[in-house]
């Protein structure tokens, strides 16, 4: 799909059309990336009518929260959809108890992925580039909700599964989250980005799941045996189970619909406040292993 009719399919994002280009200095290049700006018409394809129809009167009421993209991100966050503070405040993890960006500092992902684009960045220009001197701190990234488009500045942006806002993902059926599975394709596309993370299994589970439809394969699960978190890699070997050696066709198949053939896929547990299953070291030591990587 080429640009031009991506940006046609994609009508609610106005993305930027500038390239960061290895031969320019970033200094030059970075200040051309703009905020992604909300805009009320939506992908027909992520809104059937029959959805629409069964939405509560209670979370019509609550704005969906935008996309920030831009071309050649390093770093691209999927989130399940947003909550209602999120959309409230139309910023990304925005509730006071989601860890996203407690487990984002503590981790010095920002530091890693700034000095990525040019080195020592951050040292040449904390003076003169005023977010610099509002996210750092003592040295460290200081990130808050309310950065969240503004980071986009630095190849780092964010999107959901479903868009629009719900109290509980159980207000999304089955059939939503996965008609929306070929407009997250697009932005992995658009944005060429080189490391996705999903935060959150159950976001994992629907690619799996649209895939397994595509391939019409029968009775496929994400079980231990071929699935552990962080990176998501073709298991090697000649004599593999059954589920591991349909597990490396779905997420080869996948990663065929993706242009950027280097891309990792990284599934994170979900950061809400609501989701305890792993204790916050254990979340962390997943973060540091996608810092180690970059």
């Amino acid at each position: 799909m080429n640009n031009q009719n991506l940006k046609s399919k994609l009508q609610q994002f106005r993305y930027n059309d500038d390239v960061v280009s290895p031969k320019k200095s970033i200094s030059n290049q970075i200040s051309k990336v703009t905020k992604v700006h909300t805009v009320k018409k939506k992908l027909k394809s992520v809104k059937p009518q029959n959805e629409i129809a069964t939405r509560s009167s209670s979370s019509q009421s609550y704005p969906d929260l935008q996309p920030s993209l831009t071309k050649d991100q390093i770093l691209l966050f999927v989130g399940y959809n947003p909550g209602v503070e999120s959309s409230v405040r139309q910023h990304h993890y925005a509730h006071f108890t989601n860890s996203f960006w407690k487990l984002f500092n503590e981790s010095q992902l920002f530091i890693k992925v700034v000095n990525r684009i040019e080195p020592d960045y951050i040292d040449k220009n904390i003076k003169e580039d005023e977010l610099l001197k509002d996210i750092m701190k003592d040295g460290k990234s200081s990130l808050k909700p309310h950065h969240d488009f503004d980071i986009i500045k630095y190849k780092i942006g964010f999107t959901d599964l479903v868009l629009r806002c719900t109290k509980t993902a159980q207000e999304l059926s089955l059939q939503e989250k996965l008609d929306n599975i070929p407009r997250l394709i697009d932005e992995f596309n658009y944005s060429n980005t080189s490391y996705i993370i999903l935060i959150g299994k159950g976001i994992w589970e629907m690619f799996i799941k649209y895939m397994t439809n595509e391939l019409n394969i029968k009775k496929f699960k994400l079980t231990k045996l071929n699935f552990t978190w962080g990176e998501q890699e073709i298991n090697q070997g000649e004599r593999l189970i059954e589920e591991v050696r349909m597990y490396n066709i779905i997420l080869k198949n996948l990663k065929a619909k993706i242009d950027n053939k280097q891309v990792k896929i990284f599934v994170f547990p979900n950061t809400s406040g609501l989701v305890t299953s792993l204790k916050h070291h254990e979340k962390l030591a997943l973060w540091n292993d996608l810092v180690s990587v970059i």
